[in-house]
């Protein structure tokens, strides 16, 4: 965890925990393209304060020990994809619908798996074509 007086930087992530290519998006392209082209905004007052499930969102977060750090702009909401490898696009997508929602671990497990399981049998089929 990072805390709020800490910078937090590419290289401190790359490449210990991930060894591909890491891409700033300066345009917050990955944010319009989880609101359809524009971004998923919510004020603060509406859409935490007014929102019994955010607010549930930080209470069970705080819960689980993960620090906030309130920097940023604070009102674009986020989500997650989950790409196949090469030109298969999007495999999973979770928009953030309520500030601090996750998505579900449960449903990303599944969906690595069947990617991974999908890739061991291109493996397979290549390398019996190979011995063929």
């Amino acid at each position: 965890m990072v805390g709020s007086n800490q910078v937090l930087k590419v290289r401190d992530f790359w490449p210990r925990y991930w060894g591909g290519v890491v891409l700033l998006d300066k345009n917050m392209d990955f944010f319009k393209a989880l609101g359809g082209g524009t971004l998923l905004k919510d004020k603060f007052i509406s859409g935490f304060l007014f929102n019994p499930r955010a607010r549930a969102n930080y209470k069970r977060a705080k819960a689980m020990g993960i620090e906030q750090n309130f920097k940023g702009e604070g009102e674009i909401k986020g989500g997650l994809f989950i790409l196949g490898r090469g030109r298969t696009g999007v495999a999973y997508q979770f928009i953030e619908r309520n500030f601090g929602d996750w998505a579900p671990l449960s449903e990303i497990f599944e969906i690595c798996t069947r990617l991974k399981n999908q890739q061991a049998a291109i493996e397979d089929s290549i390398a019996s074509r190979d011995y063929e």
